[in-house]
């Protein structure tokens, strides 16, 4: 229990529910929105009274993305959260019951709390420790407080479970090395390559995989990156994309993510990242001049052939081509790996690396569960001293009054230095007043003990029962 309120949250993930149950569950922002105007959460009367709420909804918080939908509630104590949260999801036109099926879990107040830490941590994540549900949890946390002012629970939880998945990205390697096959074929063409800058690379295919791994070489600072594809408009429409995040991510040292704008490793000359497209009838020239070709298109049979590179060695004056498949089927012929100076590698290589990294990852959980139970601690000490907080204020509104009144009779009998001394002498006697009797309060042998320290608290400061 948070005080006079709890927390709650109903979360439908890939651990529990395959893909065709998220997607009906999933909450885009227009229906998040709806949801929490539906519930009727507020937390912003003029005495931040969370027994204001009419519905018993203090606030809600949705989080939707393409493996996870899951609603944090905060409610007032005694309030049915499932019964308030049916009634909102039914009333958006959502399908309330796949969140009370077997698909859905449900959690309340400290285990909520473990659970969005680890969900921030990206202990939760399909592919762990991958760091864009950071980026989606503030997103969410964004449009909810835009809506409504949170309420103390989740305003602490979720600035707690930032803090906790930073602490986790910085203090272990959770988040370290290539699990995706996109970002494990750059990683692998930058073993080959003291500078990536110094080099070419021709993607080969302008889908969702090609983007991704374009943006991996640009994030690594490749010094030009041609893409090849039968849409000659597609490829010109990927470059356009991928020169607007590279300047966005110049300008704004943007957030590190394969999902959003990619800051490039540092270029001071700015000779690298430069961007263009050839039409697919130039794809034997494009390899004669490349360094790594990375080909992921939807071909049904193979479109580099041995032949093309054949063609293209005496153009390329022994320099060596590496090139990299992640098609399924295969885009590079099998025969292509047997001419001299060329390095083929196919997804079974990068398999290796992936389950490499995911081991690596693996390894340190041990470590972050241990920041996410510090953190939790934390959270739980704010809650034992939650019920303090409202008292605890009102007694320094007191005190600070007498202050004001007594220097304001001390200015107008003496001069401005005596009146400014007395206020930050009086200033030191409050703050150590209040610490001796926090640390009092706190001392209370039962829950009993220290709510009579408050009411007797009360009595004698309470600021309207006194001068």
């Amino acid at each position: 229990m948070i005080g006079p309120t709890t927390l709650h949250v109903r979360s439908i993930n890939h651990k529990n529910a395959p893909t065709e149950v998220r997607e009906k569950a999933h909450l885009d922002p227009e229906l998040a929105t709806r949801l929490m105007d539906a519930l009727g959460g507020h937390y912003a009367d003029e005495n931040h009274d969370p027994t204001a709420s009419e519905t018993g909804c203090i606030s809600v918080i949705p989080v939707s993305t393409c493996n996870r939908t899951e609603i944090y509630l905060e409610v007032t104590e005694g309030t049915d959260a499932d019964a308030l949260l049916r009634r909102g999801l039914t009333e958006v036109g959502a399908d309330a019951d796949i969140f009370f099926s077997e698909y859905a879990t449900e959690l309340r107040d400290l285990e909520a709390v473990r659970h969005l830490f680890g969900v921030s941590s990206g202990l939760e994540s399909m592919m762990l420790g991958e760091p864009q549900i950071s980026a989606q949890l503030k997103d969410a946390y964004r449009l909810a407080r835009n809506h409504h002012e949170p309420g103390p629970g989740l305003l602490r939880a979720f600035q707690g479970a930032f803090r906790t998945g930073k602490r986790v990205r910085t203090e272990t390697r959770i988040s370290i090395g290539a699990v995706s096959v996109a970002f494990a074929a750059v990683e692998l063409a930058r073993k080959f390559f003291d500078k990536l800058c110094d080099h070419r690379a021709v993607l080969v295919g302008a889908g969702e995989t090609g983007g991704l791994a374009a943006r991996h070489f640009l994030q690594h600072n490749i010094g030009h990156l041609v893409v090849v594809n039968r849409s000659l408009e597609n490829a010109e429409l990927l470059a356009d994309t991928l020169r607007a995040e590279r300047k966005a991510g110049l300008d704004k040292k943007a957030e590190k993510n394969s999902g959003g704008l990619l800051a490039p490793a540092p270029d001071p000359a700015g000779k690298c990242g430069k961007i263009s497209v050839l039409p697919w009838d130039q794809l034997t020239a494009a390899v004669a001049e490349a360094d790594v070709i990375l080909s992921t298109t939807g071909a049904t049979e193979p479109v580099i052939m041995p032949e093309m590179v054949e063609a293209a060695v005496p153009r390329r004056k022994g320099k060596p081509l590496f090139l990299l498949d992640i098609a399924v089927p295969r885009d590079i012929h099998p025969d292509v790996g047997k001419i001299s100076n060329v390095f083929m590698f196919g997804l079974d290589d990068l398999d290796g690396i992936i389950q490499g990294n995911l081991d690596a990852r693996a390894g340190q959980v041990p470590h972050a569960q241990g920041i996410i139970q510090e953190e939790l601690e934390e959270f739980q000490q704010w809650l034992e001293d939650i019920d303090l907080r409202p008292t605890v204020a009102e007694f320094k509104a007191y005190l600070e009054g007498l202050k004001d009144k007594q220097v304001g009779f001390v200015r107008k009998k003496q001069s401005e230095e005596v009146a400014i001394a007395v206020d930050r002498s009086l200033q030191q006697f409050i703050k150590k007043v209040l610490g001796r009797s926090v640390s009092t309060l706190k001392s209370a042998q039962s829950r009993e003990e220290r709510e009579r320290d408050l009411e007797t608290l009360k009595r004698i400061f309470a600021p309207d029962e006194r001068d």
